[in-house]
Protein backbone atom coordinates (compact mmCIF):
# COMPACT_ATOMS: atom_id res chain seq x y z
CA UNK A 1 0.00 0.00 0.00
CA UNK A 2 1.09 3.35 -1.20
CA UNK A 3 -0.30 7.04 0.00
CA UNK A 4 1.45 8.96 -2.57
CA UNK A 5 0.16 7.03 -5.77
CA UNK A 6 -3.01 7.44 -8.11
CA UNK A 7 -5.87 5.42 -8.84
CA UNK A 8 -9.06 3.30 -7.31
CA UNK A 9 -9.88 4.56 -3.71
CA UNK A 10 -9.57 1.61 -1.11
CA UNK A 11 -11.19 2.92 2.34
CA UNK A 12 -9.40 1.32 5.25
CA UNK A 13 -11.16 -0.26 8.69
CA UNK A 14 -10.71 1.27 12.20
CA UNK A 15 -11.35 4.81 13.26
CA UNK A 16 -9.02 6.65 10.67
CA UNK A 17 -9.86 6.37 6.94
CA UNK A 18 -7.81 7.14 4.22
CA UNK A 19 -8.98 6.78 0.95
CA UNK A 20 -5.71 6.05 -1.40
CA UNK A 21 -4.95 5.57 -5.25
CA UNK A 22 -3.20 3.32 -6.99
CA UNK A 23 -0.59 4.92 -9.44
CA UNK A 24 0.78 1.25 -10.88
CA UNK A 25 -2.92 1.09 -12.24
CA UNK A 26 -3.45 4.51 -14.39
CA UNK A 27 -1.76 7.99 -14.96
CA UNK A 28 -4.12 11.37 -14.42
CA UNK A 29 -3.23 14.85 -13.89
CA UNK A 30 -5.51 14.83 -10.30
CA UNK A 31 -3.42 14.83 -7.56
CA UNK A 32 -4.40 11.60 -5.30
CA UNK A 33 -6.25 12.38 -2.30
CA UNK A 34 -6.00 11.40 1.11
CA UNK A 35 -8.94 11.74 3.89
CA UNK A 36 -8.12 11.03 7.68
CA UNK A 37 -10.21 11.17 10.87
CA UNK A 38 -8.66 11.87 14.06
CA UNK A 39 -11.12 11.43 16.68
CA UNK A 40 -10.77 12.22 20.72
CA UNK A 41 -8.65 9.70 22.05
CA UNK A 42 -10.49 7.47 24.57
CA UNK A 43 -9.29 8.01 28.46
CA UNK A 44 -7.27 5.29 28.62
CA UNK A 45 -5.89 5.65 25.10
CA UNK A 46 -1.91 5.33 25.32
CA UNK A 47 -0.92 8.81 24.91
CA UNK A 48 2.96 9.24 25.84
CA UNK A 49 4.42 12.83 27.22
CA UNK A 50 6.88 14.56 25.21
CA UNK A 51 9.99 15.09 26.89
CA UNK A 52 11.56 18.26 25.58
CA UNK A 53 14.68 17.32 25.00
CA UNK A 54 13.30 14.81 22.82
CA UNK A 55 16.11 15.45 20.35
CA UNK A 56 19.38 15.71 22.50
CA UNK A 57 23.41 15.52 21.39
CA UNK A 58 26.11 13.20 21.92
CA UNK A 59 29.39 14.30 21.45
CA UNK A 60 33.25 13.39 22.01
CA UNK A 61 34.67 15.15 25.11
CA UNK A 62 37.82 15.82 22.77
CA UNK A 63 35.39 17.20 20.27
CA UNK A 64 33.40 19.94 22.23
CA UNK A 65 36.12 22.36 22.31
CA UNK A 66 36.36 22.29 18.86
CA UNK A 67 32.96 22.80 18.66
CA UNK A 68 33.80 26.27 19.85
CA UNK A 69 36.13 27.59 16.84
CA UNK A 70 32.70 28.33 15.18
CA UNK A 71 29.69 30.01 16.59
CA UNK A 72 27.62 27.38 14.36
CA UNK A 73 26.53 24.72 17.60
CA UNK A 74 26.50 27.61 19.56
CA UNK A 75 23.97 29.14 17.94
CA UNK A 76 21.99 25.81 16.62
CA UNK A 77 21.40 25.58 20.60
CA UNK A 78 20.25 28.82 20.99
CA UNK A 79 17.40 28.42 18.24
CA UNK A 80 16.49 25.28 19.78
CA UNK A 81 16.60 26.09 23.09
CA UNK A 82 14.49 29.14 22.34
CA UNK A 83 11.54 26.52 21.32
CA UNK A 84 11.55 24.52 23.99
CA UNK A 85 11.60 26.36 26.64
CA UNK A 86 14.83 24.93 28.29
CA UNK A 87 18.59 24.17 27.66
CA UNK A 88 20.14 21.50 25.34
CA UNK A 89 21.03 17.71 27.00
CA UNK A 90 24.47 17.05 26.04
CA UNK A 91 26.38 13.76 26.17
CA UNK A 92 29.81 13.74 26.59
CA UNK A 93 30.65 10.30 25.63
CA UNK A 94 31.79 7.64 22.55
CA UNK A 95 34.94 5.85 22.18
CA UNK A 96 37.38 8.05 23.26
CA UNK A 97 35.72 8.03 26.73
CA UNK A 98 37.24 4.86 27.94
CA UNK A 99 40.87 6.64 26.71
CA UNK A 100 40.20 9.36 29.22
CA UNK A 101 41.98 10.50 32.30
CA UNK A 102 42.32 13.12 34.30
CA UNK A 103 44.86 15.63 36.24
CA UNK A 104 44.28 18.67 38.43
CA UNK A 105 48.04 19.58 37.47
CA UNK A 106 47.65 19.24 33.66
CA UNK A 107 48.87 22.91 32.13
CA UNK A 108 47.25 21.64 28.56
CA UNK A 109 45.60 25.33 27.57
CA UNK A 110 41.93 26.27 27.01
CA UNK A 111 43.48 27.22 23.24
CA UNK A 112 45.52 24.14 22.39
CA UNK A 113 42.26 21.79 23.82
CA UNK A 114 40.17 23.89 21.40
CA UNK A 115 43.34 22.93 18.34
CA UNK A 116 42.50 19.55 19.14
CA UNK A 117 45.27 18.76 21.28
CA UNK A 118 44.57 16.28 24.27
CA UNK A 119 48.61 15.68 25.25
CA UNK A 120 51.50 13.99 23.90
CA UNK A 121 50.36 10.30 24.86
CA UNK A 122 49.87 7.71 22.21
CA UNK A 123 47.39 8.44 19.70
CA UNK A 124 43.57 8.27 20.94
CA UNK A 125 44.07 8.84 24.47
CA UNK A 126 42.74 12.16 26.16
CA UNK A 127 44.18 13.82 29.30
CA UNK A 128 41.84 16.53 30.63
CA UNK A 129 42.84 19.06 33.44
CA UNK A 130 41.11 22.35 34.53
CA UNK A 131 41.58 24.33 31.32
CA UNK A 132 39.76 22.07 29.36
CA UNK A 133 36.54 23.09 31.13
CA UNK A 134 37.43 26.50 30.33
CA UNK A 135 37.57 25.63 26.90
CA UNK A 136 33.94 25.99 26.82
CA UNK A 137 32.50 27.09 29.62
CA UNK A 138 29.80 29.66 28.64
CA UNK A 139 30.31 29.18 24.77
CA UNK A 140 27.00 27.55 25.08
CA UNK A 141 23.56 28.53 26.89
CA UNK A 142 24.01 28.59 30.20
CA UNK A 143 20.97 25.74 30.94
CA UNK A 144 23.17 23.31 28.85
CA UNK A 145 23.20 20.43 30.91
CA UNK A 146 25.34 17.74 30.17
CA UNK A 147 25.77 13.49 30.83
CA UNK A 148 29.40 13.04 31.54
CA UNK A 149 30.65 9.08 30.14
CA UNK A 150 33.65 7.72 31.98
CA UNK A 151 36.32 5.59 32.03
CA UNK A 152 35.95 1.84 33.12
CA UNK A 153 38.25 0.26 31.02
CA UNK A 154 41.37 1.62 32.80
CA UNK A 155 41.22 -0.36 36.30
CA UNK A 156 44.69 1.14 37.49
CA UNK A 157 44.97 2.20 41.00
CA UNK A 158 41.38 0.92 41.94
CA UNK A 159 39.64 3.13 38.68
CA UNK A 160 41.43 6.15 38.91
CA UNK A 161 40.88 7.53 35.82
CA UNK A 162 37.04 7.52 36.35
CA UNK A 163 37.52 8.44 40.06
CA UNK A 164 39.34 11.70 39.41
CA UNK A 165 38.04 12.55 36.01
CA UNK A 166 34.54 12.92 37.93
CA UNK A 167 36.10 14.70 40.67
CA UNK A 168 37.04 17.52 37.77
CA UNK A 169 33.85 17.10 36.11
CA UNK A 170 32.06 17.90 39.64
CA UNK A 171 34.44 20.58 40.26
CA UNK A 172 33.65 22.90 37.14
CA UNK A 173 30.75 21.37 35.49
CA UNK A 174 28.92 22.00 38.75
CA UNK A 175 25.31 21.92 38.64
CA UNK A 176 25.42 21.76 34.76
CA UNK A 177 25.80 17.96 34.90
CA UNK A 178 23.44 16.14 34.60
CA UNK A 179 23.80 12.47 34.73
CA UNK A 180 27.35 10.31 34.84
CA UNK A 181 27.53 7.39 32.59
CA UNK A 182 30.55 4.56 33.86
CA UNK A 183 31.73 2.76 30.90
CA UNK A 184 31.07 3.01 26.97
CA UNK A 185 29.41 0.14 25.09
CA UNK A 186 30.29 -2.37 27.34
CA UNK A 187 29.21 -5.33 26.05
CA UNK A 188 32.01 -5.03 24.16
CA UNK A 189 34.76 -5.01 26.32
CA UNK A 190 34.50 -8.97 26.29
CA UNK A 191 35.15 -8.95 22.82
CA UNK A 192 37.31 -6.77 22.38
CA UNK A 193 39.93 -8.22 24.88
CA UNK A 194 39.91 -5.34 27.50
CA UNK A 195 37.75 -8.11 29.94
CA UNK A 196 37.73 -11.32 30.25
CA UNK A 197 36.05 -13.63 27.74
CA UNK A 198 32.84 -14.40 30.11
CA UNK A 199 31.86 -10.70 30.91
CA UNK A 200 29.00 -9.91 31.71
CA UNK A 201 26.78 -7.54 33.80
CA UNK A 202 26.58 -9.53 36.86
CA UNK A 203 30.79 -9.58 36.55
CA UNK A 204 30.62 -5.76 35.65
CA UNK A 205 28.58 -4.45 38.48
CA UNK A 206 30.95 -4.76 41.59
CA UNK A 207 33.18 -2.56 39.35
CA UNK A 208 30.17 -0.10 38.49
CA UNK A 209 29.43 0.21 42.17
CA UNK A 210 33.02 0.85 43.69
CA UNK A 211 33.15 3.68 41.51
CA UNK A 212 29.49 5.12 41.73
CA UNK A 213 30.30 4.60 45.42
CA UNK A 214 33.33 6.96 45.58
CA UNK A 215 32.50 9.86 43.22
CA UNK A 216 29.53 10.14 45.60
CA UNK A 217 31.65 9.87 48.74
CA UNK A 218 34.08 12.39 47.31
CA UNK A 219 30.87 14.49 46.38
CA UNK A 220 29.05 14.64 50.27
CA UNK A 221 26.87 17.51 49.26
CA UNK A 222 25.67 16.11 46.26
CA UNK A 223 23.35 13.73 44.54
CA UNK A 224 25.08 12.13 42.42
CA UNK A 225 22.83 10.35 39.56
CA UNK A 226 23.27 7.85 36.65
CA UNK A 227 22.58 6.72 33.47
CA UNK A 228 23.11 3.09 33.24
CA UNK A 229 23.30 0.61 30.01
CA UNK A 230 25.43 2.50 27.19
CA UNK A 231 25.39 -0.72 25.40
CA UNK A 232 26.43 -1.04 21.55
CA UNK A 233 24.33 -3.77 20.93
CA UNK A 234 20.92 -2.97 19.67
CA UNK A 235 18.24 -4.23 21.52
CA UNK A 236 17.46 -6.94 18.90
CA UNK A 237 21.15 -8.58 19.18
CA UNK A 238 21.94 -8.77 22.96
CA UNK A 239 25.05 -10.56 24.12
CA UNK A 240 24.94 -12.28 27.43
CA UNK A 241 22.80 -9.71 29.70
CA UNK A 242 23.34 -6.44 28.00
CA UNK A 243 20.07 -4.99 28.44
CA UNK A 244 18.12 -3.12 30.33
CA UNK A 245 15.92 -6.01 31.75
CA UNK A 246 19.35 -7.93 32.42
CA UNK A 247 20.94 -5.44 34.08
CA UNK A 248 17.71 -4.65 36.43
CA UNK A 249 18.10 -8.54 37.02
CA UNK A 250 21.77 -8.06 37.33
CA UNK A 251 20.97 -5.25 40.41
CA UNK A 252 21.93 -1.83 38.51
CA UNK A 253 18.77 0.02 40.25
CA UNK A 254 18.55 2.11 42.58
CA UNK A 255 17.33 5.90 43.07
CA UNK A 256 19.91 7.18 42.20
CA UNK A 257 19.96 5.49 38.72
CA UNK A 258 16.83 7.57 36.85
CA UNK A 259 17.58 6.82 33.38
CA UNK A 260 19.03 3.85 31.31
CA UNK A 261 20.15 3.62 27.70
CA UNK A 262 20.67 1.62 24.55
CA UNK A 263 22.61 2.40 21.79
CA UNK A 264 21.47 2.28 18.11
CA UNK A 265 23.12 3.02 14.59
CA UNK A 266 20.37 1.22 11.79
CA UNK A 267 23.31 0.90 9.52
CA UNK A 268 26.79 0.10 9.98
CA UNK A 269 29.53 2.65 8.28
CA UNK A 270 32.80 0.72 9.91
CA UNK A 271 32.24 -2.22 6.87
CA UNK A 272 29.60 -3.36 4.44
CA UNK A 273 27.63 -1.64 2.35
CA UNK A 274 25.18 1.46 3.67
CA UNK A 275 21.93 3.15 1.32
CA UNK A 276 19.76 6.12 1.60
CA UNK A 277 16.50 4.14 1.44
CA UNK A 278 15.98 2.64 4.86
CA UNK A 279 16.44 6.82 5.90
CA UNK A 280 12.46 6.59 3.85
CA UNK A 281 11.17 3.88 5.32
CA UNK A 282 8.78 4.44 7.95
CA UNK A 283 7.78 0.64 8.39
CA UNK A 284 11.67 -0.10 8.54
CA UNK A 285 12.15 2.58 11.26
CA UNK A 286 9.34 1.42 13.56
CA UNK A 287 9.74 -2.39 13.16
CA UNK A 288 13.60 -1.66 14.41
CA UNK A 289 12.25 0.80 17.49
CA UNK A 290 9.54 -1.31 18.27
CA UNK A 291 12.32 -3.78 19.48
CA UNK A 292 13.07 -1.54 22.48
CA UNK A 293 9.86 -1.65 24.21
CA UNK A 294 10.74 -4.24 26.50
CA UNK A 295 13.71 -1.66 26.88
CA UNK A 296 11.23 0.69 28.18
CA UNK A 297 9.44 -1.27 29.91
CA UNK A 298 11.91 -2.27 32.29
CA UNK A 299 13.10 0.97 33.16
CA UNK A 300 9.50 2.28 33.68
CA UNK A 301 8.98 -1.11 36.34
CA UNK A 302 11.64 0.52 38.29
CA UNK A 303 10.71 4.12 38.17
CA UNK A 304 12.58 4.99 35.84
CA UNK A 305 13.23 6.21 32.29
CA UNK A 306 15.23 4.91 28.62
CA UNK A 307 16.56 7.06 26.04
CA UNK A 308 18.47 6.52 22.94
CA UNK A 309 22.03 6.90 24.45
CA UNK A 310 23.60 7.28 20.91
CA UNK A 311 22.48 7.11 17.33
CA UNK A 312 22.63 8.12 14.12
CA UNK A 313 21.63 7.24 10.61
CA UNK A 314 25.51 5.80 10.13
CA UNK A 315 27.59 4.81 12.51
CA UNK A 316 31.69 5.77 12.23
CA UNK A 317 30.69 9.28 11.52
CA UNK A 318 28.18 9.38 8.89
CA UNK A 319 28.44 8.00 5.25
CA UNK A 320 28.29 11.65 2.44
CA UNK A 321 25.58 11.09 0.25
CA UNK A 322 23.64 9.65 3.32
CA UNK A 323 23.60 10.94 6.54
CA UNK A 324 24.34 14.93 4.74
CA UNK A 325 21.07 14.40 3.03
CA UNK A 326 17.72 15.55 3.41
CA UNK A 327 16.94 12.38 4.03
CA UNK A 328 18.35 12.50 7.38
CA UNK A 329 16.39 15.01 8.11
CA UNK A 330 13.03 13.54 7.98
CA UNK A 331 14.36 10.76 9.24
CA UNK A 332 15.15 12.84 12.27
CA UNK A 333 12.22 13.74 12.73
CA UNK A 334 9.79 9.99 12.10
CA UNK A 335 12.71 8.07 14.31
CA UNK A 336 12.19 10.83 17.63
CA UNK A 337 8.41 10.64 17.26
CA UNK A 338 7.61 7.35 16.72
CA UNK A 339 10.29 6.76 19.61
CA UNK A 340 8.12 8.91 21.83
CA UNK A 341 4.92 7.02 21.26
CA UNK A 342 6.39 4.23 22.46
CA UNK A 343 7.78 5.80 25.43
CA UNK A 344 11.63 6.68 24.42
CA UNK A 345 11.96 9.81 26.42
CA UNK A 346 15.12 11.08 24.43
CA UNK A 347 16.86 10.56 21.29
CA UNK A 348 20.81 11.43 21.59
CA UNK A 349 22.61 12.42 18.32
CA UNK A 350 26.05 11.83 18.01
CA UNK A 351 28.14 14.25 16.76
CA UNK A 352 31.70 14.97 15.87
CA UNK A 353 33.90 17.94 14.36
CA UNK A 354 34.00 16.69 10.76
CA UNK A 355 31.51 13.59 10.60
CA UNK A 356 28.75 13.70 7.26
CA UNK A 357 25.92 12.75 10.12
CA UNK A 358 26.56 15.71 12.04
CA UNK A 359 24.37 19.10 12.70
CA UNK A 360 27.22 21.85 11.65
CA UNK A 361 30.28 21.23 10.85
CA UNK A 362 32.69 23.61 12.75
CA UNK A 363 35.89 23.69 11.40
CA UNK A 364 37.29 24.13 8.12
CA UNK A 365 39.40 20.11 7.63
CA UNK A 366 40.70 18.09 4.53
CA UNK A 367 39.88 14.78 4.01
CA UNK A 368 41.03 12.13 1.27
CA UNK A 369 43.04 15.38 -0.42
CA UNK A 370 39.67 17.19 -0.31
CA UNK A 371 39.21 20.47 1.26
CA UNK A 372 35.94 21.47 2.76
CA UNK A 373 34.73 24.52 5.22
CA UNK A 374 32.58 24.86 8.06
CA UNK A 375 28.60 24.94 7.39
CA UNK A 376 25.11 23.50 8.67
CA UNK A 377 23.82 20.05 7.59
CA UNK A 378 20.18 18.88 7.07
CA UNK A 379 20.15 17.51 10.12
CA UNK A 380 20.01 20.95 11.75
CA UNK A 381 16.64 21.44 9.75
CA UNK A 382 14.86 18.29 11.41
CA UNK A 383 15.91 18.67 14.83
CA UNK A 384 14.83 22.47 14.43
CA UNK A 385 11.24 21.72 13.12
CA UNK A 386 10.76 18.61 15.92
CA UNK A 387 11.71 21.64 18.32
CA UNK A 388 8.40 23.23 16.61
CA UNK A 389 6.73 20.68 17.31
CA UNK A 390 7.39 20.47 20.82
CA UNK A 391 7.15 24.60 21.53
CA UNK A 392 4.37 24.27 24.12
CA UNK A 393 3.91 26.56 27.92
CA UNK A 394 2.52 23.08 29.22
CA UNK A 395 2.79 19.31 28.57
CA UNK A 396 2.25 17.55 25.39
CA UNK A 397 1.29 14.10 24.82
CA UNK A 398 1.73 11.82 21.94
CA UNK A 399 0.44 9.58 19.54
CA UNK A 400 0.77 7.55 16.11
CA UNK A 401 -2.70 8.19 13.76
CA UNK A 402 -4.02 4.90 13.53
CA UNK A 403 -3.74 4.23 10.11
CA UNK A 404 -2.26 6.88 8.80
CA UNK A 405 1.15 5.03 8.74
CA UNK A 406 3.10 2.62 6.31
CA UNK A 407 6.47 2.52 4.48
CA UNK A 408 6.40 5.30 3.05
CA UNK A 409 4.36 7.74 5.01
CA UNK A 410 3.79 8.87 8.86
CA UNK A 411 1.92 10.66 11.06
CA UNK A 412 1.09 11.81 14.70
CA UNK A 413 -1.14 13.44 16.85
CA UNK A 414 -0.13 15.46 19.50
CA UNK A 415 -2.70 16.87 22.44
CA UNK A 416 -2.80 18.54 25.76
CA UNK A 417 -3.76 17.56 29.12
CA UNK A 418 -6.68 18.11 29.12
CA UNK A 419 -7.11 16.03 26.02
CA UNK A 420 -7.11 18.64 23.65
CA UNK A 421 -5.85 18.44 19.76
CA UNK A 422 -2.83 20.77 19.48
CA UNK A 423 -0.90 20.21 16.56
CA UNK A 424 -0.84 17.03 13.49
CA UNK A 425 2.28 16.17 11.94
CA UNK A 426 2.11 14.89 8.47
CA UNK A 427 5.76 13.21 7.04
CA UNK A 428 6.01 12.10 3.27
CA UNK A 429 8.70 9.76 3.18
CA UNK A 430 8.11 8.99 -0.51
CA UNK A 431 12.12 9.46 -2.48
CA UNK A 432 12.07 12.46 -4.46
CA UNK A 433 15.63 13.20 -6.12
CA UNK A 434 16.99 16.70 -7.39
CA UNK A 435 19.97 17.65 -8.91
CA UNK A 436 19.19 21.35 -6.62
CA UNK A 437 21.47 21.15 -3.55
CA UNK A 438 22.82 18.42 -4.59
CA UNK A 439 25.96 19.70 -2.56
CA UNK A 440 27.37 21.06 0.45
CA UNK A 441 31.08 22.65 1.03
CA UNK A 442 30.97 21.44 4.41
CA UNK A 443 31.15 17.31 3.03
CA UNK A 444 32.14 15.54 0.21
CA UNK A 445 30.62 15.66 -2.95
CA UNK A 446 28.86 12.59 -3.99
CA UNK A 447 26.89 11.34 -7.15
CA UNK A 448 24.00 13.61 -7.97
CA UNK A 449 20.90 12.29 -9.66
CA UNK A 450 17.51 13.31 -9.90
CA UNK A 451 14.24 12.04 -10.19
CA UNK A 452 12.04 11.88 -13.60
CA UNK A 453 8.91 13.59 -14.14
CA UNK A 454 7.71 16.32 -11.63
CA UNK A 455 7.75 16.00 -8.06
CA UNK A 456 4.33 14.07 -7.20
CA UNK A 457 2.26 16.20 -4.26
CA UNK A 458 -0.80 14.98 -2.56
CA UNK A 459 -4.35 17.01 -1.36
CA UNK A 460 -4.80 16.00 2.35
CA UNK A 461 -8.38 16.55 4.00
CA UNK A 462 -7.74 16.12 8.11
CA UNK A 463 -11.34 15.72 10.17
CA UNK A 464 -10.29 17.37 13.36
CA UNK A 465 -11.89 17.97 16.49
CA UNK A 466 -11.21 21.38 16.09
CA UNK A 467 -14.09 24.82 16.23
CA UNK A 468 -14.54 25.84 12.54
CA UNK A 469 -12.35 29.16 11.62
CA UNK A 470 -10.09 29.00 13.57
CA UNK A 471 -6.82 30.08 12.27
CA UNK A 472 -3.76 27.09 11.87
CA UNK A 473 -0.71 27.64 11.68
CA UNK A 474 1.18 25.74 8.56
CA UNK A 475 4.62 25.07 8.62
CA UNK A 476 6.98 22.35 6.10
CA UNK A 477 10.27 21.26 6.68
CA UNK A 478 11.09 21.02 2.73
CA UNK A 479 14.50 20.82 0.28
CA UNK A 480 14.34 20.25 -3.48
CA UNK A 481 14.52 16.79 -3.27
CA UNK A 482 15.17 13.87 -0.45
CA UNK A 483 19.15 13.95 -1.91
CA UNK A 484 19.26 17.19 -1.52
CA UNK A 485 22.68 18.66 0.75
CA UNK A 486 21.90 22.56 1.09
CA UNK A 487 18.68 24.70 0.08
CA UNK A 488 16.97 22.99 3.22
CA UNK A 489 14.60 25.16 5.06
CA UNK A 490 11.65 24.95 7.66
CA UNK A 491 9.05 27.50 5.79
CA UNK A 492 11.94 29.97 5.00
CA UNK A 493 13.62 29.75 8.28
CA UNK A 494 17.41 29.16 7.81
CA UNK A 495 20.54 29.02 9.63
CA UNK A 496 23.92 31.15 8.26
CA UNK A 497 26.36 28.73 7.21
CA UNK A 498 28.51 30.70 8.72
CA UNK A 499 27.87 31.05 12.48
CA UNK A 500 24.69 29.50 12.35
CA UNK A 501 22.43 32.77 13.19
CA UNK A 502 19.02 33.35 12.18
CA UNK A 503 19.39 34.43 8.68
CA UNK A 504 15.61 34.21 7.08
CA UNK A 505 12.73 33.87 9.87
CA UNK A 506 9.74 31.33 9.57
CA UNK A 507 6.80 32.30 7.28
CA UNK A 508 4.05 30.63 8.37
CA UNK A 509 1.14 29.37 6.35
CA UNK A 510 -2.50 30.27 7.66
CA UNK A 511 -4.80 27.95 7.12
CA UNK A 512 -8.67 27.75 8.37
CA UNK A 513 -10.77 24.97 9.99
CA UNK A 514 -13.46 24.19 8.08
CA UNK A 515 -17.09 24.76 8.78
CA UNK A 516 -17.25 20.62 9.37
CA UNK A 517 -14.02 20.59 11.03
CA UNK A 518 -11.83 19.84 8.17
CA UNK A 519 -8.30 20.77 7.79
CA UNK A 520 -7.02 20.76 4.00
CA UNK A 521 -3.84 21.22 2.64
CA UNK A 522 -1.23 19.84 0.07
CA UNK A 523 1.83 17.66 0.57
CA UNK A 524 5.17 17.00 -1.70
CA UNK A 525 6.89 13.77 -1.56
CA UNK A 526 9.60 14.36 1.21
CA UNK A 527 8.41 16.95 2.92
CA UNK A 528 7.09 16.79 6.41
CA UNK A 529 3.98 19.23 7.41
CA UNK A 530 3.27 20.48 11.11
CA UNK A 531 -0.11 22.25 12.13
CA UNK A 532 -1.12 24.22 15.06
CA UNK A 533 -2.89 26.81 16.47
CA UNK A 534 -1.59 30.00 15.37
CA UNK A 535 -2.66 31.43 18.81
CA UNK A 536 -0.06 29.06 20.18
CA UNK A 537 2.36 29.95 17.83
CA UNK A 538 2.17 33.55 19.29
CA UNK A 539 2.22 32.37 22.95
CA UNK A 540 5.46 30.72 23.07
CA UNK A 541 9.16 32.54 21.99
CA UNK A 542 10.83 31.25 18.57
CA UNK A 543 14.21 32.17 17.14
CA UNK A 544 14.11 35.01 14.94
CA UNK A 545 16.76 37.16 12.73
CA UNK A 546 18.13 39.82 14.93
CA UNK A 547 15.79 43.30 14.65
CA UNK A 548 13.55 41.71 12.23
CA UNK A 549 10.14 42.51 12.69
CA UNK A 550 7.21 40.60 11.89
CA UNK A 551 5.00 40.70 8.90
CA UNK A 552 2.14 39.63 6.55
CA UNK A 553 1.08 39.01 3.17
CA UNK A 554 -1.17 37.79 1.00
CA UNK A 555 -0.79 35.00 -2.41
CA UNK A 556 -3.82 33.78 -4.34
CA UNK A 557 -6.05 34.69 -1.04
CA UNK A 558 -3.55 32.61 1.49
CA UNK A 559 -2.02 34.71 4.08
CA UNK A 560 1.12 34.44 5.10
CA UNK A 561 2.91 35.61 8.51
CA UNK A 562 6.51 36.30 8.66
CA UNK A 563 7.89 36.01 12.09
CA UNK A 564 10.04 38.99 14.16
CA UNK A 565 10.93 39.79 16.88
CA UNK A 566 8.29 42.07 17.83
CA UNK A 567 5.77 39.07 17.08
CA UNK A 568 2.62 39.41 19.60
CA UNK A 569 -1.18 38.84 19.23
CA UNK A 570 -1.89 42.54 19.35
CA UNK A 571 0.70 42.60 16.42
CA UNK A 572 -0.97 40.18 14.46
CA UNK A 573 -4.59 41.70 14.91
CA UNK A 574 -3.25 44.93 13.38
CA UNK A 575 -1.84 42.76 10.55
CA UNK A 576 -5.02 41.28 10.17
CA UNK A 577 -6.88 44.92 10.37
CA UNK A 578 -4.58 46.06 7.47
CA UNK A 579 -5.72 42.84 5.43
CA UNK A 580 -9.31 42.92 5.69
CA UNK A 581 -9.11 46.81 5.18
CA UNK A 582 -7.29 45.66 1.71
CA UNK A 583 -10.20 43.13 1.09
CA UNK A 584 -12.68 45.60 1.64
CA UNK A 585 -11.04 48.29 -0.60
CA UNK A 586 -10.66 45.71 -3.21
CA UNK A 587 -14.07 44.53 -3.15
CA UNK A 588 -15.57 48.08 -3.35
CA UNK A 589 -13.42 48.78 -6.50
CA UNK A 590 -14.45 45.49 -8.17
CA UNK A 591 -18.14 46.19 -7.71
CA UNK A 592 -17.72 49.74 -9.02
CA UNK A 593 -15.95 48.65 -12.19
Amino acid sequence: MKIFSQCQFQPLPGSLLLLLLSTSLCVTAVPPTVNIEIPVPAKDALLRSLDRNLVSWSIQNRDLPMFTRSKLLENLFKALSTNIAIGQSVRLGGGESDKTTYGSDITITAEKYRSGYYGAQAQGNVTLGPNYFASFKEKYAPDTRYIWCLNLINTTNNFDAAISTAAGVLEYLGDELDLFEIGNEADFYGSKGFRDSEWDASMMLPEWNYIADEIQKNSPNKTVRFMAGGFANPAYIVTKDFDIPGIIAAGYQSSRIPWYSMHLYPQSGCSGAVTIAPLLEHNTLSDILSNYIPQVAAAESVGAQFAIGETNTVSCVGRPGISDTFAAALWLVDYVLFAATIGIRRVYFHATTTGSYSPVIPINYSLDSGNYSTGVLPLSYGAYFVSEVLSFNDTLLIMQIEGGNDTDYSSYSVWDETNKLRKIVFINLQSYNSSTGGTNPATPDTEVYSSSGPRPSTQVTVATPWEPGQELSLIRLQAPGSNSKSQVNVSSFTFSEKDGSVTNNLVDTIITVKDNGNVEFDLLASEAVLIQHYSDVLSNKHPTKSGSKAADSTANGVVMRTRGANMSISSVLVLDMKIMVSAILVSALLAFV
